[in-house]
């Protein structure tokens, strides 16, 4: 008789997505307890991310560049902070989040801007300009 054991599915799954992201990346989801969802979007002057946090404040959101990766990390307020109110369900994740995302070779990480509005975080990498070279002829 076959018993299935759904938290080893889970954990092969978590390797494999290690795997795909990198050291790098299962480093940053450390102690995580969830990940936001984001879009990824190209222009052609900079690389724009859009990540969903409703209920999370600016002062919870910390961005980093480490070395070709850039790192969004932060915490979620867990429904105990709001006090005198009895809950019949939480569905939203609470706590620590991370994601992380590979740098494509000519983004700028040292002029990376964000903002927070109505839950959605939008961070901006702009696009290293492209040196004139000589023209052949």
């Amino acid at each position: 008789m076959f018993k299935w054991n759904p938290w080893a599915d889970l954990e092969a799954m978590r390797a494999y997505m290690d795997r795909l992201w990198g050291e790098s990346g299962a480093e940053a989801r450390r102690g995580c307890l969830w990940s936001p969802a984001a879009d990824v979007l190209e222009t052609p002057s900079a690389y724009v991310l859009r990540v969903e946090l409703p209920g999370v404040p600016l002062e919870n959101v910390v961005l980093e560049a480490v070395g070709r990766e850039l790192r969004i990390s932060g915490r979620r307020p867990p429904e105990r902070d709001f006090p005198g109110t009895a809950f019949h369900a939480v569905e939203r994740p609470q706590g620590p989040f991370a994601r992380a995302f590979a740098l494509p070779p000519d983004a700028d990480p040292e002029a990376v801007s964000a903002a927070l509005k109505d839950g959605l975080l939008t961070v901006t990498i702009p696009r290293k300009r492209r040196a004139a070279g000589p023209r052949g002829g």
